[in-house]
């Protein structure tokens, strides 16, 4: 990979969506900003001592979607905080409100369709109410919070145990911003499911 034409921050999304040849790889190359979310890229983008931006649960965030429930897919995604040891990164959470009402999903088979994610396919299938996949529902709202950084130190080869304490310190932060914020976005109601 050459160094990013932008000095800001990069956006790392799925290998299989940057690299693939097709009109989005296109954009992603003009843009500068958009590299793929490999172990390398990662490690190479915090030796660099690039800010970078990723959604940690992926496809399979996408894949658990709900209407109406806030779900993402953590609980065992720790090779980011392992790399942000390595490189002494702060992570900061975000959350947004709102995503889960944007479209409906098709929710069935959920294991097979998880099982797809493991090899790079995305198995998702979204429409609006009107049945329309590729615009959103025009009553949907997203409100987005950004919660403090948690600094992680710097260790670089951290143990198993250290790599748990700060994934379960980074949920942590992530459940501490969401219930934060659910009643002022809208949702007073709303459990964050981190599975």
């Amino acid at each position: 990979m050459d160094t990013p034409k932008s000095s800001g921050v990069v956006f790392l999304i799925a290998q299989n969506l940057r690299e693939w040849p097709t009109p989005f790889k296109v954009l992603c190359d003009l843009s500068g900003r958009l590299e793929s979310a490999t172990k390398g890229n990662c490690v190479k983008l915090m030796k660099a001592g690039r800010n970078l931006a990723i959604i940690p649960g992926g496809f399979e965030d996408a894949t658990l979607m709900v209407f109406g429930k806030d779900r993402t897919m953590l609980s065992q995604r720790k090779g980011l905080i392992k790399y942000a040891l390595q490189h002494g990164y702060a992570l900061t959470p975000v959350w947004s409100f709102g995503e889960t009402s944007t479209y409906h999903t098709f929710t069935g088979l959920l294991k097979q369709r998880l099982a797809l994610n493991k090899r790079a396919i995305p198995a998702v299938l979204f429409f609006d109410w009107k049945c329309l996949p590729l615009f959103p529902r025009v009553d949907s709202r997203v409100l987005s919070y950004v919660g403090p950084p948690l600094q992680l130190p710097t260790i670089p080869e951290p143990t198993s145990a250290q790599v748990d304490e700060w994934h379960a310190h980074y949920i942590q932060a992530l459940r501490e911003l969401y219930d934060a914020h659910k009643a002022e976005a809208g949702y007073p109601d709303g459990v964050l499911e981190v599975w």
